[in-house]
């Protein structure tokens, strides 16, 4: 299956791939209305605009370093994870942006493995069943998705940040797909370049994923970005992940929309992840 992922209300109703993927809240703090079927994507604890207006909102870590835009590593800022008002604020946009069907979880954990520790999180911690760090960040993030399932009409997509390597999703955002496999109904890895200049870290991140998650009974979507890549070169790139995922979504704006449809028509029907791992 192929598709689009689009901010563009009037992409998103051009019919070109099998599904479209909306930006309907973003991680500058924008929201937009949200549309009809489509998988409306929901920024959770990524948040540029409410980090502004409020530093002290934003994940910290022991030396003092806030998920900030300006920090080195991060583009854009990122709410703790256990702040309260904020959670369910967010919590009452999915309900609202899920009573229209299908949603993806965008930047749904910790922004590092760093973080946070704030005052809050140091008493939650310390007050938790866990000895582990790692492990009760892997439970508030667990805990908050689970609560986001049930606030959703249809499926609900977890995004994933893209390293594959055993273990490193729990350490570095607090994110176990093993224990979301009985939550989520399905997972999305962004495998984003500006042109795709090298191809290579491409088919190996899929590959790994594909690995990783073989185990797991959930679908598997990767995400590329048509931003000044021609056609060529990502049908090329759409090639060497395919055939580990169950579908392929391009991230697109009416400057390279030309090219996305054109990949999408050269590619046809879906391959079946039929790939050895």
């Amino acid at each position: 299956m192929y598709g689009i992922l689009t901010s563009d209300t009037t992409l998103a109703r051009t019919n070109v791939g099998e599904f479209v993927h909306f930006v309907a809240d973003n991680v500058s703090g924008q929201r937009g209305t949200p549309l009809d079927g489509v998988v409306n994507a929901v920024a959770c604890w990524g948040n540029t605009e409410a980090v502004r207006d409020d530093p002290d909102c934003a994940a910290i870590t022991t030396q003092g370093t806030r998920a900030t835009p300006e920090t080195e590593g991060h583009h854009w800022g990122t709410v703790c994870p256990t702040d309260p008002d904020y959670r369910a604020g967010l919590l009452n946009r999915i309900e609202t942006v899920g009573n229209g069907g299908d949603v993806r979880l965008t930047t749904p954990g910790f922004p590092g493995g760093g973080f946070c520790r704030c005052g809050r999180c140091e008493r939650q911690f310390e007050t938790s069943e866990f000895d582990d760090r790692v492990a009760w960040r892997t439970a508030v993030i667990t805990r908050f998705i689970r609560e986001a399932k049930d606030r959703v009409a249809g499926d609900l997509i977890v995004t994933l940040y893209p390293d594959p390597y055993p273990g490193n999703l729990r350490a570095r955002a607090g994110i176990d797909p093993q224990a979301l496999e009985s939550v989520a109904d399905g997972f999305l890895v962004p495998l984003c370049s500006i042109s795709y200049e090298t191809t290579y870290w491409v088919e190996s991140l899929a590959r790994g994923f594909a690995h990783e998650l073989g185990d797991l009974d959930m679908p598997l979507t990767f995400q590329l970005s048509a931003s000044e890549a021609g056609v060529d070169r990502l049908v090329d790139v759409t090639r060497q992940i395919e055939s580990y995922a169950d579908a392929v979504v391009y991230g697109t704006y009416e400057g390279d929309f030309e090219t996305v449809r054109e990949v999408i028509h050269r590619r046809g029907t879906a391959t079946p992840r039929s790939q050895p791992v």
